[in-house]
This record gives C-alpha cells, sequence and structure tokens, in this order.
C-alpha cells in the first residue's frame, strides 16, 4: 500500500500598490523673499498630524477668535496678530537637525514694526517654489496632499528638492476648513 503525503499551502495573496497614479494640481514660480511672523512650536514627525491641528485650534482660540469681539487690538501680540493676518500661512522649518524634530509656525505675511515677545518671525529670500493646490476639509486634505509631494513627486522629480527645509502652507481666505 503506498500513501502520499498532502503539501499543505497557504493561500496565495497578492498584492498590487500603484503610486503616483493621481496627477498633482501645481505650478513652479519664481518668487521674491518675504518674511513671516508667528506663533512657533517644535513638534516630532511622529505625530505632527495629529498634533499640529491642536495647535491650530489652540491659537485660534487664544489669539484669533477674541479679536472678533472686539472693535481695536488690546496688547502688541493682538495688534500683530491683527497687522500680519496671522493664520494665512503654515510653515514647516527643518533646521533643527536632530530626534525627528521641525519647527512649525501659524503665520502671517510680516509688514514691518516690532515682533512682540512670544512671537518669531523667519525671513524667505528670492526662491523658486512648487506650488501644489490642495481643496477638501482640513486637516486630512493637506496631509493627504503633504504625504503625495513627499511620498510621489519629490522622488519622481529628482531635478527639486526641499530649499532650507522648508515648507509653506498658504490659507486663503475664501471658503472654511470644511471645504
Amino acid at each position: 500500500q503506498h500513501r502520499s503525503q498532502i503539501a499543505v499551502f497557504l493561500p496565495l495573496k497578492i498584492t498590487i500598490r500603484i503610486q503616483g497614479g493621481n496627477e498633482m494640481d501645481y505650478v513652479v514660480e519664481k518668487m521674491k523673499g518675504f518674511s513671516v511672523i508667528g506663533f512657533e512650536r517644535i513638534f516630532s514627525m511622529d505625530n505632527s498630524y495629529e498634533e499640529i491641528p491642536k495647535f491650530w485650534e489652540d491659537v485660534y482660540q487664544k489669539q484669533i477668535a477674541p479679536l472678533y469681539k472686539k472693535e481695536k487690538p488690546d496688547t502688541d501680540v493682538e495688534a500683530a496678530v491683527w497687522k500680519h493676518k496671522i493664520g494665512e500661512f503654515g510653515v514647516c522649518i527643518d533646521d533643527i537637525g536632530k530626534n525627528n524634530k521641525f519647527r512649525y509656525l501659524i503665520a502671517g505675511a510680516y509688514t514691518g514694526g516690532e515682533v512682540p515677545e512670544g512671537m518669531s518671525l523667519y525671513e524667505l529670500p528670492d526662491m523658486e517654489w512648487a506650488k501644489f493646490s490642495c481643496k477638501g476639509p482640513m486637516p486630512g486634505a493637506l496631509q493627504s496632499v503633504n504625504t503625495k509631494i513627499f511620498q510621489e513627486w519629490l522622488p519622481g522629480n529628482p531635478e527639486f528638492e526641499i530649499a532650507m527645509g522648508t515648507n509653506i502652507e498658504w490659507y486663503s481666505e475664501e471658503g472654511s476648513t470644511t471645504d
């Protein structure tokens, strides 16, 4: 009597991952240098997608929303928030150089004058910028575009690199954070 051994195989799983299939809406253009002023915190790349939206909420509640109830600012910080339109930009600055940390500013375009205590100034030189369009509910839409830039667009376009370790988010006055 002849016995055969049965070989057991686990089911075969095939996973296909397609990257770069979505066309990104962007332009590349030279821009004059400018400065931004704002509130700064240090973040870890490990949890920045969770922590930066909390920072925005904190700054909005403590620094920006109270101004809507006033006819004019009462303090130097309030005057700076008003004058420089703090909240127009989010600025990531990767210049710390250790522990996966970076600086982030909730900022506005600096138009001159004193920099109040508790605020930071950051200068950007004349530079060529790749500008990506981002539309949709925040923060998910922005985080999705950022992930595509760093995981797909930059590796697929080796002629470009992050200059000064800096990238900027610009928020238009139109619409809201839900669109």
